[in-house]
């Protein structure tokens, strides 16, 4: 914890005895999002009363053989003062990443043409520098680019970090990241972060739980697509003079098996209807896809020293489960890591898109699996049920040997033997 000079340690990794520990300490990793970090603190803690909101910053920083790893660097946000039943005094500490910096100041309004995306966002940095003059960024690697990369766009008077959703993000794609070189805070606006690494998520080996969801409910199977709008009125260009009549297209096999689910997409560049059409096609067949997530509790083998690389945000894994049928590699999109035990870690697979016929047959050979599983389990049933009338006939046979013994003995008995 960093007060001005003031430099105080909360949580120390070592055994030594009386070193300073937190009672609790999570942090939650995203993408393009604000991380945070969460603590519990006591007050026999030296940093218990110098925790100032928006004042104090934080750091955590993760040491694996020797080297250290800044996992989560911020200010802290809310401490609240507890007690509990027994009398025990602590304070929940929230803290936010330095991303909610670009949070504390709003743009100036602006219009600007003809200029690429590094420029533009350079133009926004500056514009919250002005203000923030101690919460600087530069801005670093900039691989996202528009087609033409020649933006026409406002600003208006929305914070920095909306602004950058809302002009840059949420039009062109892209993640954001922090990176720091020396006292410099740079800001990288990348294609996308995160590499394939070695490292494998399997069952019996690292993964703890699973938890697979398929969510179909941002499908659409029928698309009306629209192109310019006609001079002079609302009305606009449709696909209806080279399909048939129709002002939409369809995917049959997707309504087959979730009913019509229409949408209709603007394209107001396209004037000529079989350009349209196309564009139509291309979109349904975007939209018309099951959305894949997978969350999963983990330990991270590579801080025992098993594994030799970390699972960390971003970077792809081959997760394997051959119970649930997976084996793909997969994107950390959301971590969270508990301090006290890092081992243990909780972590979102991002979502991956699966088309309708993927959806299907999956569906398909878990019905095949379980007629399989059932067929086997009959045929064992009739093993064990077989088995039980061998054994009821021998009962009978046995009693019907006791019978005839029986009957031999009074026999004899009868004839006074």
């Amino acid at each position: 914890m960093i007060n001005d000079e003031d430099i105080t340690l909360i949580n120390s990794s070592t055994i030594t005895y009386g070193a300073p520990r937190l009672l609790a300490g999570k942090v939650n990793l995203g993408i393009n999002t604000i991380d945070s970090f969460s603590f519990n603190i006591s007050p026999y803690n030296p940093g218990y009363n110098k925790l100032f909101p928006y004042k104090s910053k934080i750091e955590v920083i993760q040491k694996l053989k020797g080297v250290e790893k800044l996992i989560f660097k911020g200010r802290v946000l809310l401490p609240t003062n507890n007690m509990d039943s027994s009398g025990n005094f602590s304070k929940k500490v929230v803290c936010e990443s330095e991303l909610a910096y670009l949070l504390d100041s709003t743009q100036t309004y602006g219009e600007y043409h003809n200029i690429s995306v590094k420029d533009f966002l350079k133009i926004i940095i500056d514009n919250h520098n002005k203000k923030q003059p101690d919460k600087k960024f530069v801005v670093g690697e900039v691989t996202v680019k528009d087609n033409n990369d020649s933006l026409y766009r406002y600003l208006g008077y929305d914070k920095t970090l909306d602004t950058i959703k809302e002009k840059l993000i949420n039009i062109l794609g892209g993640e954001l990241r922090i990176r720091y070189e020396g006292d410099i805070r740079y800001l990288d606006y990348l294609e996308i972060i995160g590499e394939k690494k070695p490292t494998e998520i399997r069952l019996s080996k690292n993964m703890i739980t699973i938890e697979q969801e398929k969510d179909p409910t941002s499908i659409k199977n029928r698309i009306t697509p629209l192109g310019s709008k006609k001079e002079d009125t609302e009305e606009r260009l449709t696909i209806a003079s080279v399909n048939n009549g129709v002002t939409w297209v369809d995917d049959i096999e997707s309504q087959k098996e979730f009913g019509i689910l229409e949408d209709s997409i603007i394209f107001d560049d396209v004037n000529t209807p079989s350009v349209l059409k196309d564009r139509g096609l291309k979109k349904l067949e975007e939209l018309n896809k099951i959305k894949k997530k997978h969350k999963l509790s983990i330990v991270d083998l590579a801080l025992i020293g098993i594994d030799k690389y970390n699972i960390d945000i971003y970077n792809y894994y081959r997760v394997i489960n051959q119970v649930m049928g997976i084996d793909e590699y997969l994107r950390v999109i959301e971590q969270s890591i508990d301090i006290l035990a890092p081992q243990s870690s909780t972590i979102t697979i991002g979502d991956k898109f699966e088309d309708i016929k993927r959806y299907q047959n999956d569906i398909s050979q878990r019905a095949v699996n379980n007629v399989k599983n059932l067929s086997e389990n009959i045929s064992r049933t009739n093993n064990k049920v077989n088995s039980l009338k061998n054994d009821v006939v021998d009962v009978d046979n046995h009693t019907k040997l006791n019978e005839i013994d029986i009957k031999k003995q009074k026999k004899y008995m009868i004839m006074g033997v």
